[in-house]
């Protein structure tokens, strides 16, 4: 049984134990499917019949851990030994056909191969991958800007885009949309977009003569 909670490693050869594994939890389910027993009985233990056994079906519980591993998949496991368990923790490990072994390192420096099925296996969803992807399938949308004199400056979220006329592609949400020439009062508004083209059509108004 894997007792210890995060487990230090010898100087095993990588060769050997190429992955490491990090337990991110573990759950106690049962097999649906369970198994069927059938037992044969005896009064006088020569002559067994059918009618004086007993059958039924039995529920196992295993425990089930859910890993990430190193080479960029995540696993849900079962121990074969019900014996065996992890806890959270990182080991090293191989896969071994459909098989993941784990390295439970012992005292003298060596390794107690823990073997388990792996029931289920995907590719690990990172933070960084589940944002990308979110941006890849945001709405796509737009802004179309014109101003009256043409030809001033577009700031977007205060980072200039280009000149009047100009249509500017947005992330979906909200955004400041300034327009600025020499000799205008700046124009300003607010603007919160989730797919398509907004038009907006700046009127600047000319400074006041000093």
């Amino acid at each position: 049984m894997l007792v210890f909670a995060i487990a230090v490693f010898p100087a095993f050869a990588k060769e050997n134990w190429p992955l490491t594994v990090k337990v991110l939890s573990t759950e106690s389910i049962e097999d649906p499917h369970g198994s069927f027993h059938l037992s044969w009985f005896g009064s006088s233990g020569k002559n067994y019949s059918q009618n004086s056994g007993g059958a039924g079906w039995s529920h196992r519980i295993a425990e089930h851990a859910f890993i990430e591993s190193s080479d960029g998949n995540s696993y849900e496991l079962q121990p074969k030994n019900p014996k065996d368990m992890l806890i959270a923790g990182t080991y090293k490990a191989k896969l071994e056909r459909r098989d993941l072994e784990i390295c439970e390192p012992k005292d003298n420096g060596n390794c107690r191969d823990v073997k388990f099925w792996v029931v289920a296996s995907a590719t690990t969803v990172t933070e960084k991958d589940a944002k990308a992807k979110a941006a890849e399938n945001a709405p796509q949308a737009s802004v179309a800007i014109d101003s009256t004199p043409s030809g001033a400056d577009i700031e977007i979220d205060g980072t200039f885009v280009g000149n009047t006329p100009s249509t500017v592609p947005l992330a979906a949400g909200s955004h400041q949309v300034v327009v600025k020439r020499k000799g205008f009062t700046d124009w300003s508004k607010s603007i919160t977009v989730n797919g398509g083209t907004i038009h907006l059509n700046a009127e600047l108004e000319q400074n006041p003569a000093k």
